[in-house]
């Protein structure tokens, strides 16, 4: 009887992923990080200058939240001199949206595989507005953090304390409802508000909670985001694997990890994103790929399920490639049982072949004043996966 390949076992370490959402944690309680440190998203960057300014911003906004510093000039010094680390939130199995950062006080999305115990996590999505993923400074955005760390966190935990979540069949009633998993959420969200309703309904005095889960249609991304990395990292040092465990961008660069070589990242200069710029934002300079959400489309969702989420395709007909239904065919290893569908970007077919995954991202003011200024997708190649 033939071996199976090294991807065919990355794979099906992947597909014996069981993923659930069973908690909240604090990010200073994870092996390593009780200390003066923030994280972002995408690979590491060679230098406190080469960060761009929304990125910085949300560091700046992250060193005040911790209470290390009372001003946005202090808090800076402290990331420039390497008083406050600045580390790769992925190295650490935590999962930042965009320009976004965390800190050792923020509370993290916990899932958990069912089967292993190995967990991945996020923080909770921030809403529409007060966002360190936006990459924004603004005076309300430091109270906004502690109260999601402080009292949203808290009602989430109590109703995973009772009964922990399985991802799958609520991801697939999602992507049922035309959900692409990252760019539109909106029934991810609602489903998993529901869920945590029917564990413990809302008590008086939850209006605010109610009144800001209602109104975050992205509460979904993160909770996939952690999801899709948890079963990605499963595959994690299997020799000889060329299926992609971690990918993000910082802005800066774009980067990736190969289940048979774990501990390097791969660097390539961020790619462009393709999309439309809101009009109100047309003196705005948005940054090339930037986020941790890369992971979700990397794996099979996103701009992988593009044929089944046609408001997005929709939305963006003017930025895709041609027949986005039947690229993903061209890079991905096999059907996830989980999603009922293709995952696993197998980088070795992409550069072979030169076609990979549409990354479905925001667009990002680079220069740190407009916050998120339109969307689009990277539509990824051989060259944005190099050896």
């Amino acid at each position: 009887m033939p071996q199976p390949s090294p991807n065919d076992r990355a794979f099906s370490r992947m597909n014996a992923v069981r993923p659930a959402w069973t908690g909240m944690q604090r990010l200073g309680d994870l092996p390593g990080l009780a200390r003066q440190v923030v994280l972002h998203a995408g690979p590491p960057f060679s230098g406190f200058a080469r960060i761009p300014a929304a990125v910085r911003n949300s560091l700046i906004n992250m060193v005040i939240r911790e209470g290390w510093a009372g001003t946005h000039e202090r808090a800076a010094a402290l990331l420039r001199s390497g008083s406050v680390a600045i580390e790769p939130a992925q190295d650490h199995a935590v999962f930042v949206p965009l320009a976004g950062a965390a800190g050792p006080s923020t509370m993290l999305i916990r899932v958990t595989d069912q089967a292993s115990g190995q967990a991945a996590f996020s923080p909770i999505n921030e809403g529409m507005a007060l966002c360190t993923r936006l990459g924004i400074l603004h005076p309300d955005l430091v109270d906004h953090l502690r109260w999601l760390d402080e009292t949203l966190a808290p009602w989430l935990s109590r109703r995973l304390a009772r009964v922990a979540l399985p991802l799958f069949p609520i991801l697939r009633s999602a992507i049922a409802r035309e959900d692409d998993c990252h760019s539109r959420t909106m029934a991810g969200s609602e489903a998993l508000v529901a869920a945590l309703l029917g564990v413990m309904p809302a008590a008086p005095g939850d209006e605010t909670i109610l009144s800001f889960l209602q109104g975050a249609p992205a509460f979904a991304l993160n909770v996939w985001m952690a999801m899709c990395g948890l079963i990605a990292a499963a595959a994690a040092g299997t020799e000889g694997s060329t299926l992609v465990t971690h990918a993000g961008g910082n802005g800066v660069d774009f980067g990736y990890r190969l289940a048979g070589d774990p501990g390097r990242w791969h660097l390539t200069p961020a790619p462009a994103i393709h999309g439309d710029i809101d009009p109100r934002f047309a003196d705005g300079s948005p940054l090339p790929a930037l986020g941790d959400s890369a992971i979700v489309d990397i794996l099979g969702l996103g701009g992988q399920i593009l044929a089944s989420a046609a408001p997005v395709r929709v939305a963006l007909a003017h930025h895709l490639p041609p027949d986005p239904g039947n690229r993903p065919l061209h890079f991905l290893h096999g059907r996830l049982d989980g999603f009922d569908g293709p995952a696993a970007t197998d980088a070795a077919k992409v550069r072979a072949g030169g076609i990979g995954p549409v990354i479905l991202l925001g667009m990002i003011d680079g220069a740190g004043r407009l916050g998120r200024v339109g969307g689009g997708c990277v539509i990824s190649d051989a060259a944005t996966f190099p050896n």
